[in-house]
C-alpha cells in the first residue's frame, strides 16, 4: 500500500486549497472530496472487454489481446533508428545536390527540400521508394536521393513499414 506524503494528506492545513484551511466543518467537507478525487483516480481510464466471449459452437475464445495488436506495431525506438538511419545519410544527399549543379541542372545557388516516401519491406530494404514532394526541380537530384535511400539497411520488421523523410538541400 502507498503511503501519502504528510504534506498531501487529507485534512492536512500545508498545501491545501485556502477553502479547505478555514473552519473545521469545512475541511470536512474537503477531506470528502479529496477522498473521491482520489478514488476515482485508482479507477484508471476506460480497459477493454477482458472477459472470454463465447463461440457459436460453444467454445470459449479469449477476447483479443492488447500484446497482440502491438506485435503489427512498430514500436517508438524501431522508428526513431529508422529516422537515425535516413538522418545519416544527409551529408550523402548534399553530394546528390553537389552533382546536379556541376551537370547544370540545378543553378550554384540552388536550395530547398525533398520529401522521400518509402515502404520499408520486413528485411530491412527500402522498397517503392519516390518522391512526394520536392521545392527544387532537378531529375538527376531526385534519381540520386532516391539511390541513395535504397541503399540504406533499416532495422528488421514484423510487417513493412511505410514512412516520409524531408531532406534540406542548399549548396554553399
Amino acid at each position: 500500500m502507498s503511503r501519502i506524503a504528510p504534506a498531501a494528506a487529507v485534512g492536512s492545513r500545508v498545501g491545501a486549497p485556502r477553502a479547505c484551511r478555514s473552519s473545521r466543518s469545512s475541511r470536512f467537507g474537503c477531506a470528502a472530496i479529496a477522498n473521491a478525487v482520489l478514488a476515482l483516480a485508482g479507477c484508471g481510464g476506460k480497459h477493454g472487454d477482458t472477459t472470454p466471449s463465447e463461440a457459436p459452437s460453444g467454445e470459449v475464445t479469449p477476447a483479443p489481446s492488447a500484446a497482440a495488436s502491438s506485435e503489427q506495431m512498430v514500436s517508438p525506438d524501431t522508428m526513431d533508428e529508422i529516422n537515425r538511419s535516413l538522418s545519416r545519410k544527409r551529408q550523402s544527399m548534399s553530394r546528390c545536390l553537389a552533382l546536379a549543379i556541376d551537370n547544370k541542372e540545378l543553378p550554384r545557388a540552388a536550395k530547398g527540400k525533398i520529401t522521400v516516401e518509402l515502404v520499408i519491406a520486413p528485411s530491412g530494404k527500402a522498397d517503392d521508394v519516390k518522391i512526394v514532394r520536392a521545392t527544387v526541380e532537378s531529375r538527376m537530384l531526385n534519381e540520386c536521393v532516391i539511390g541513395r535511400v535504397k541503399e540504406i539497411q533499416f532495422p528488421e520488421l514484423l510487417k513493412p513499414y511505410q514512412t516520409s523523410y524531408t531532406y534540406g538541400f542548399e549548396a554553399m
